[in-house]
């Protein structure tokens, strides 16, 4: 990704019984991220299944924040969680020389 990029990255803890449900969401809401032009992955931590990392990256322009948090929202994939640390933890892209 050129150009200044920004990333999301929130740890989520989902529980046995709300996984499905909770990629379903997530899978929706990879779909709504990516035709906004972010990219987006989703990690699973290999020894406590239920606790994943979700990052979403995108170039710095004016509403790509509004729009993607607008497709969190619709996708509600927030309440297929336990708990969720991170909302706020945003970085933007340095380049080093």
């Amino acid at each position: 990704m050129s150009g200044t990029a920004k990333l999301r990255v929130v740890r989520a803890i989902v529980r046995p019984d709300r996984r499905g449900d909770y990629l379903e969401r997530w899978r929706k809401y990879t779909e709504a991220a990516r035709a906004a032009g972010a990219q987006v992955r989703l990690f699973e931590d290999q020894v406590l299944p239920g606790r994943f990392l979700e990052f979403t990256e995108h170039k710095a322009a004016k509403g790509m924040e509004g729009r993607l948090e607008a497709a969190f929202r619709e996708t509600d994939v927030k309440g297929a969680c336990v708990r969720r640390e991170g909302e706020e933890v945003l970085y933007r892209a340095v380049e080093v020389q």
